[in-house]
């Protein structure tokens, strides 16, 4: 992994600040579980919505701290992990031996999202939050590619990208910007529209939902708006 592309070091700098250590899971990736793999039912019970013999491997990618393996861990699903940021692997691994994740050190690993080592077919489910847009579109789309490589046939994945639908950028911007805010300074922000997004998972991911989400500061004004995808492995 080359530092010029990935940004391992500004990576590990924000999680040394603590820029990301977010301990609650997204509302979007517990809709996504719930709705597409298992739903909590009361406090001690589930409702899975595929057959509870079929594999519920799930792999988050770019898991930073680990808040939606252990998430998908309390789901009884068999959750795994991988970040670029080996201080954020760190804390992961910590928060996972005291959540008694089996086998951790196997599961929540330190790489390269553009290789992942795991066999073909490994994974049914995948997780990635604010992850596919915080590198260059090259990267995202290595990314995806290695992505579908490891998940099975049919297999769903979640994920969400910033849009240039903002107050900064016209509707239909993509483009790639280097964050200079206290808040992951040094990293790459890439803001995707529809044909970007279409773009990077071309050949390997259809789209099975697609919302965008506009969030507005009523106050101050100013708006930001996330994509939120449930992509299917062809």
């Amino acid at each position: 992994m080359e530092n010029i592309t990935t940004k391992q070091s500004e990576w590990d700098q924000s999680y040394k600040r603590r820029d990301n250590f977010v301990f609650y899971p997204h509302e979007e990736v517990i809709r996504f579980v719930s709705k597409f793999i298992r739903k909590r039912i009361s406090l001690s019970e589930f409702r899975d919505v595929t057959p509870a013999s079929a594999p519920r491997r799930v792999l988050d990618l770019g898991c930073g701290i680990g808040r939606h393996v252990i998430y998908c861990h309390e789901m009884g699903l068999d959750a795994y992990g991988i970040d670029l940021s080996e201080e954020g692997i760190r804390v992961a691994r910590k928060w996972a031996d005291q959540n008694y994740l089996p086998e951790f050190e196997k599961k929540i690993l330190h790489g390269d999202v553009r290789h992942l080592p795991w066999n073909d077919g490994f994974f049914r489910y995948a997780v990635s939050h604010g992850v596919l847009d915080s590198m260059p579109f090259e990267i995202a789309r290595a990314a995806c590619v290695e992505l579908a490589r490891v998940m099975a046939v049919g297999g769903l994945f979640y994920s969400d990208v910033i849009s240039g639908d903002d107050s900064r950028h016209a509707r239909e911007f993509s483009g790639e910007e280097i964050v200079t805010t206290t808040h992951e300074q040094g990293t790459i922000q890439f803001y995707f529209n529809f044909a970007k997004i279409q773009s990077m998972i071309d050949g390997v991911f259809e789209i099975e939902e697609c919302n965008l989400i506009r969030r507005e500061d009523v106050l101050h004004g100013g708006y930001i708006s996330r994509y939120h995808l449930v992509l299917r492995r062809i």
